[in-house]
């Protein structure tokens, strides 16, 4: 019992730790950017359009090459829909009008997403998911809220359990052409 504490205590400090280093006077190493006037104009014109369905405004534009390829606002509320964040749906508006084979063979380090507020950590999920490596926001999260953020995702690591089960999953991903020998 007290072996995960002890690691819960751990991964606690150390996210505290970096938390603190980029918001202290190693903020000014890390990279930031200007985005151009339109870039900014339409970031908050986004967050805007989330007011509209009472939901917490925030605007965030996928760039490519500097080029607009998605954007996206705050529709949670308006659609009910859980992860409709902005950011999100900047990503699924670039991947439906490029299509999914193209929107894989961008320029990693050409790609760029900018947001009017930090993100999540399920946001934070889909930039991993699709090799985002550039993300920029306006204004961030308090210490007190992330590292409130940081500590549920602790405890859904401590808590979640596998379902006991034969090889459905991998007889699934077999019948997916293009997944065969990738999940196991």
């Amino acid at each position: 019992m007290y072996q995960w504490m002890f690691f819960v205590f751990l991964f606690l400090t150390i996210c505290a730790l970096v938390y603190s280093l980029g918001h202290s006077k190693f903020h000014r190493l890390r990279r930031t950017i200007v985005l151009t006037k339109g870039h900014y104009s339409r970031l908050l014109e986004l967050a805007e359009r989330s007011l509209e369905a009472s939901d917490v405004p925030v605007g965030a534009l996928l760039l490519y090459k500097g080029e607009i390829i998605g954007e996206g606002f705050n529709t949670v509320m308006r659609n009910a829909k859980a992860g409709e964040h902005a950011e999100v749906n900047a990503i699924s508006a670039a991947i439906k009008d490029l299509g999914m084979e193209k929107f894989t063979m961008l320029e990693r380090d050409s790609l760029m997403l900018a947001t009017t507020f930090e993100p999540c950590l399920m946001c934070g999920g889909a930039f991993i998911n699709y090799n985002i490596q550039n993300v920029f926001f306006m204004k961030e999260k308090d210490f007190s809220y992330t590292a409130k953020e940081e500590a549920l995702f602790v405890r859904y690591l401590l808590r979640r359990r596998q379902i006991k089960s034969g090889n459905e999953q991998d007889v699934l991903f077999e019948k997916h052409p293009d997944y065969p020998q990738k999940n196991k």
